[in-house]
């Protein structure tokens, strides 16, 4: 009996680390053709510190095109590169995680005025978004 339960546990241990693996290994999804929903950089945050219940349902998981002034660039050792979008509150912003080639080819600096296209992946203090490009 305990032989049949370690071979089923066994089995379904390799079954999840298959799926993690496929799910990790999946191909980013293409942004070049899909048109994002415009908005800017304070509307968007506005949106979700108000009422995050209701912004999720009209942004989340959606391409967007926000609009905005470069706050911060963030480098990050495990990742590509972070731009966070000004908001007008000191503590908080949009948190673009650039996908991996733009990452490399164009650097922003702060106070430059942007437009970055991406998904947006929800709101915990700062909107998130990611596989980002920009678009200007």
């Amino acid at each position: 009996m305990r032989n049949i339960v370690f071979t089923l546990g066994c089995a379904f241990v390799a079954f999840l680390a298959g799926v993690l693996v496929y799910l990790y290994n999946q191909p980013q999804r293409p942004l070049v053709s899909e048109t994002g929903i415009p908005v800017t950089a304070i509307e968007l945050y506005a949106q979700f510190s108000s009422d995050h219940l209701q912004a999720n349902q009209v942004y989340l998981n959606k391409v967007l095109e926000v609009s905005g002034q470069v706050l911060a660039i963030k480098n990050t050792p495990y990742a590509a590169r972070i731009v966070v979008l000004n908001t007008g509150d000191p503590m908080y912003g949009i948190a673009c995680t650039l996908n991996k080639l733009q990452s490399k080819n164009r650097l922003v600096k702060p106070g430059e005025k942007i437009i970055i296209k991406g998904i947006c992946s929800g709101y915990v203090s700062n909107v998130m978004l990611t596989n980002s490009s920009l678009v200007n």
